[in-house]
């Protein structure tokens, strides 16, 4: 199983109501899916493997639509994303699907569309699908390295 790191136990406590947990099959899904980089972008997806895991698992399992923001802020990096500047939309893939329960999490299919931006940005597509429902939807992602070298959302 996953977990997500750098949490306080009051923080983890308080996320549990808010994040369902992948079951094996989910959490060997999303390495799988981690693992399908290019040779290109091997070595930036692995030194960003802390960051890209943790937010992964938080969009494929978080329950509380109002409550992604700040399971997903800490990834975020210094020049923020289109989630929080100014749109005001769903903000995980599990609410944008009109019949996934969200009891559960959903699978990651695949992640798609690797493509290398600038040398410190890359980006990648991430297919998930609700088992319970067979929804799917595309989640488009974007990576910058910030100056002190960590890998974090764009």
């Amino acid at each position: 199983m996953i977990a997500l790191a750098g949490l306080s136990a009051q923080a983890d406590a308080a996320v549990t109501t808010l994040l369902a947990q992948p079951n094996p099959t989910q959490s060997a899904a999303v390495d799988k899916a981690l693992g399908s980089a290019p040779a290109s972008l091997k070595t930036d997806v692995t030194a960003a493997l802390s960051t890209l895991r943790p937010y992964i698992v938080t969009l494929m399992c978080v329950q509380d639509d109002m409550a992604t923001r700040g399971l997903v802020e800490k990834f975020v990096g210094s020049r923020g994303t289109v989630m929080f500047n100014g749109w005001s939309g769903a903000m995980s893939p599990a609410k944008r699907m009109r019949h996934h329960d969200m009891v559960g999490c959903l699978t990651v299919t695949r992640i798609q569309n690797w493509r290398r931006i600038a040398a410190n940005e890359f980006a990648f597509d991430i297919l998930f699908t609700a088992n319970d429902s067979g929804e799917s939807y595309l989640w488009q992602n974007k990576v910058h390295k910030e100056p002190d070298g960590t890998w974090l959302i764009a």
